[in-house]
């Protein structure tokens, strides 16, 4: 994505986050990066093509994060360690985005992406996909640890990795709702929890 597309799309994102999405306009994301409509048009042909544009942007952004912070990986289950430190990141997204703090912003990522899920079957899938893969991630860095035999080779890695993603985006979700949730506390909680559970000594095998 160049600089001027990308610069673009970012601020689309922001309005969307700050104004709502169905309040946005392509004129109000021309005023905002400070160009013509028909520049805008040049790059996206309409609101939904810009929709897209954000969401490919989430996965280039996000990817080159992960990257980055899932680096010089120890094992299997450091991977899990660090997707539970990580439910603070993915509670607010929007400063990984947006490279400012998500309390200037009246809707969530998540916020949006619910809105998206609703507004069209085509955005619905496209979001299911990325979800989908990072399942698909977990999953193997979980088969890789329990062909290390580092946890429970009894239970289905598959099965593992569902309940492991519910756990980490319950939290993020659950943590946006109520303040007086310790984000940290919590992913520290539910990790020990797991850890216990996917021990090798509790092996049924």
């Amino acid at each position: 994505m160049n600089k001027t597309k990308e610069a673009i799309v970012k601020t689309a994102l922001k309005l969307f986050l700050q104004k709502g999405f169905y309040h946005v306009s392509m004129n109000m994301i021309a005023d905002e990066v400070g160009v013509s409509k028909p520049a805008i048009y040049h790059h996206f042909q309409n609101k939904d093509a810009m929709v897209e544009g954000v969401l490919d942007y989430f996965t280039e952004k996000m990817s080159a994060w992960a990257k980055k912070y899932y680096s010089n990986l120890k094992s299997g289950t450091d991977f899990v360690e660090r997707m539970f430190n990580a439910i603070p990141i993915y509670k607010d997204v929007e400063t990984v985005l947006l490279d400012k703090t998500a309390e200037t912003y009246a809707y969530s990522y998540n916020d949006l992406l619910m809105i998206l899920s609703k507004y069209k079957p085509e955005f619905r899938e496209r979001i299911a996909e990325d979800q989908i893969h990072a399942r698909q991630v977990l999953n193997q860095h979980l088969i890789d640890a329990q062909d290390a035999n580092l946890i429970r080779t009894d239970l289905r890695s598959s099965q593992l990795a569902t309940m492991i993603h519910a756990i980490i985006e319950g939290c993020a979700f659950i943590c946006e709702l109520d303040p007086n949730l310790n984000i940290k506390r919590v992913s520290n909680d539910m990790f020990e929890i797991v850890k216990k559970l996917i021990n090798k000594e509790n092996s049924l095998s």
